[in-house]
């Protein structure tokens, strides 16, 4: 047993995650100071439980203690708090921070043990680290030790509040070299270690993933010893950090690997906030979260033009399986000839990732036998473009198909994207595409089958049962679990995406009632380096469409944030935006009058939905309700990003901006003009925006300024 903190030291851990939730809008730039980089080569895995092998010692030299001195007695009184701590941590993997003693001797410190090393392991792992501490960093008051399956550090530096991990590391790598275009090798592991670094930060409170990324028969490329088959990863985090920080921090070690490893087979990127490690052994002892498949190398000519190095694009970031990815060259071969007939550009994306897409091609007869013929009883809802239909397969398997409506001028190209941009996206809270079927006049998509169905069965239901499943709880999750998608959809998906259309029905709810974002059918494509465009085809569901979009075609993510915060007053309140004869909302025209004169009033806990327990926590869903606002004020320079709106979803602490008018407000906008600086268009005039609508009939060309 390790020896009691005192009081303080529990009150600077709680004092670390307020400022790591504070900070992260500077967590990029921090981690990239702050990160303590050890590329050294790796020995063969120890099993759980052996004794962990030593990588590196870093000593701060500079600043030293005294034999026997009071800072001395505070560091061993530390360590062996931390080992005893991280033992038993609350976390799923082994961690501790702490401080001891009082000023000018106090010692911060930080404990932190591979996500496969847990328990006693754990601490038998930080229990070496101060005789390795003492022998090699004689006297030095600031160290950390890397072990392989621990980490730990110490410093007379309030390191925990002010990140500062000290100079970069010499860097050590394999011997081991790939012969041939090694800068494809590298952005293999790029993509590998990408994925892992989203499922770590998204996917999982143990902020810790391991995966690997298997080759074509071929092999990868050849090295000098051998032809190598497979690649092992892994990344961690802190598991104190936000999803955010936690996918920064990782990211800042991503961006290194081409430039340190230049097609070595194995290193690893140590820092005491995040690290990874890949290898073409096993060495972790966990079973993968992910099982990657490798596209084939760029040919020749396109490597010409990348310049060897394979870095022209972030093609790791959400990458999840080449298979599904090569569904999109498919589709764009059938679709070029719709494509030139239109006269519409090819896209400006090329893919190379032309695998065989058999296994996400569905036969329409399959399809009709497991839909009973698209029967009318097995209809699930219809949504953008065209009607869902619950489905069975021959082997047991539930499925949802989307059946795209003929009639629709706009069915191909909606497919289309759908496909491109869905079968690229792997997150908890998206909906799985399982496949697609293109034969005759049927354009059909099928998903897995979930039997809560949507958001909006639930959330608007006229039984009372069935609102009652939704209590608070369940309704933050399903905001929580929403935000986490569109992150990933706006920030860490291969390309950049807004969905266009999100709203309550699409928002499908699995067993556990978590939220999976649906139909992309509606979603755009960006160019890394464009924020805003102009568009001249408005589509979309009204009570859901920001004002510049709807009045002025303007689209950016703000379109999605602004859905976001009608989504979450939704959730809040039990009411449609887009139903104007609730009859608490009568008398203020729609949803975001009634929630903002409530406001303005103070009785904003008024609004909340009846159908709820009354012992909701108050402080988290004014919260909720704050946010809200702030994702529909009218102009959208003033909105939050979707990852503004994730950290302050996390923040307990700090107090945010006081929102302005809602976009609609007693039903009139205050300037249109000035949102034109959002996308550098100032002055710009524009005639009516084309119009299509999912709820009526209604033009938003009707609110096109004069």
């Amino acid at each position: 047993m390790g020896l009691p903190l005192p009081d303080g030291a529990h009150n600077t851990a709680t004092a670390v995650k307020m400022a790591r939730l504070l900070d992260l809008r500077s967590m990029s730039a921090a981690c990239l100071l702050l990160l303590s980089l050890s590329i050294t080569l790796l020995p063969p895995a120890a099993g759980a439980g052996a004794t962990a092998a030593l990588v590196t010692t870093k000593c701060d030299n500079g600043t030293y203690y005294a034999a026997n001195s009071t800072y001395q007695s505070n560091v061993r009184l530390l360590l062996a708090s931390l080992a005893a701590n991280a033992s038993r941590s609350p976390y799923p993997a082994g961690f501790a921070t702490a401080a001891v003693g009082a000023s000018p001797d106090t010692v911060w410190g930080l404990g932190i043990c591979r996500g496969d090393t847990v328990g006693a392991d754990c601490g038998s792992c930080l229990a070496l680290a101060p005789e390795v501490a003492f022998n090699k960093c004689q006297g030095v008051k600031d160290v950390t030790v890397f072990y392989d399956r621990c980490v730990l550090r110490y410093s007379f530096r309030d390191f925990l509040t002010s990140p500062d991990n000290g100079q970069v590391q010499d860097r050590g790598i394999s011997d081991v070299t790939v012969l041939s275009n090694a800068g494809w090798f590298d952005t293999l592991v790029a993509r590998l270690v990408g994925a892992l670094a989203d499922w770590a930060a998204f996917n999982t409170t143990a902020r810790y993933a391991v995966g690997t990324m298997s080759s074509e028969p071929a092999g990868f490329p050849a090295t000098d010893k051998s032809v190598v088959h497979r690649i092992f990863g892994l990344v961690q985090c802190t598991p104190d950090q936000s999803p955010a920080a936690c996918r920064r921090c990782l990211q800042a070690l991503v961006d290194e690997i081409p430039t340190v490893f230049n097609g070595t087979v194995g290193g690893r990127i140590l820092a005491v906030w995040c690290y990874l490690r890949f290898e073409t052994h096993e060495f972790f002892d966990t079973a993968p979260m992910l099982n990657l498949v490798a596209p084939p190398p760029p040919s020749p000519a396109a490597a010409e033009q990348t310049g060897g190095d394979g870095t022209r694009r972030r093609q790791y970031a959400g990458t999840v399986s080449a298979i599904v990815l090569g569904v999109a060259v498919v589709l764009l071969s059938i679709s070029a000839l719709f494509l030139w007939r239109n006269g519409r550009t090819r896209l400006s994306y090329q893919e190379d990732d032309d695998h065989d897409a058999s296994s996400l091609l569905f036969d329409l007869a399959t399809l009709r036998r497991a839909t009973d013929d698209f029967a009318e009883e097995n209809k699930l809802g219809h949504g953008g473009f065209g009607a869902v239909y619950k489905g069975l397969l021959p082997d047991g398997r539930q499925i949802a198909v989307k059946r795209m409506d003929k009639a629709s001028g706009q069915g191909l190209k909606e497919l289309r994207n759908e496909l491109l941009l869905v079968a690229k996206l792997r997150h908890n809270n998206l909906a799985k595409l399982l496949g697609v079927c293109l034969q005759g006049q049927e354009k059909l998509l099928v998903y897995d089958y979930l039997p809560n169905r949507s958001l909006d069965t639930f959330l608007f239901a006229a039984e009372v049962e069935k609102r009652l499943l939704l209590d608070w709880e369940t309704r933050y999750r399903i905001i929580y679990g929403t935000a986490r998608g569109l992150v990933y959809l706006h920030e860490d998906s291969q390309i950049k995406i807004i969905h266009r259309d999100l709203k309550a029905s699409n928002i499908l709810l699995d067993d556990d009632m978590s939220p999976k974002i649906s139909d992309f059918g509606l979603a755009r494509l960006f160019n890394g380096d464009k924020t805003t465009t102009i568009t001249s085809q408005v589509v979309g569901t009204l009570g859901y469409m920001a004002p510049e979009y709807a009045v002025l075609g303007h689209l950016s993510v703000k379109l999605d944030v602004y859905s976001f915060g009608v989504l979450i007053l939704e959730i809040v309140t039990g009411r449609r935006n887009t139903d104007m004869s609730e009859s608490a909302s009568d008398e203020s025209g729609s949803l975001l009058t009634y929630v903002w004169d409530h406001w303005l009033k103070g009785t904003t806990l008024d609004t909340v939905d009846p159908s709820m327990d009354c012992r909701v926590p108050e402080a988290e869903v004014l919260k909720c309700i704050h946010l809200a606002l702030l994702c529909v004020q009218e102009n959208p320079a003033d909105r939050p990003s979707m990852l503004d709106v994730l950290v302050m979803l996390h923040d307990q602490t700090s107090s945010f901006a006081a929102p302005s008018k809602p976009a609609f407000a007693y039903g009139v906008l205050s300037s249109v003009r000035s949102w034109d600086s959002v996308s550098g268009e100032t002055g710009t005039k524009r005639g009516p925006v084309a119009t299509l609508l999912s709820c009526n009939e209604m033009s938003v060309s009707e609110f096109q300024p004069r």
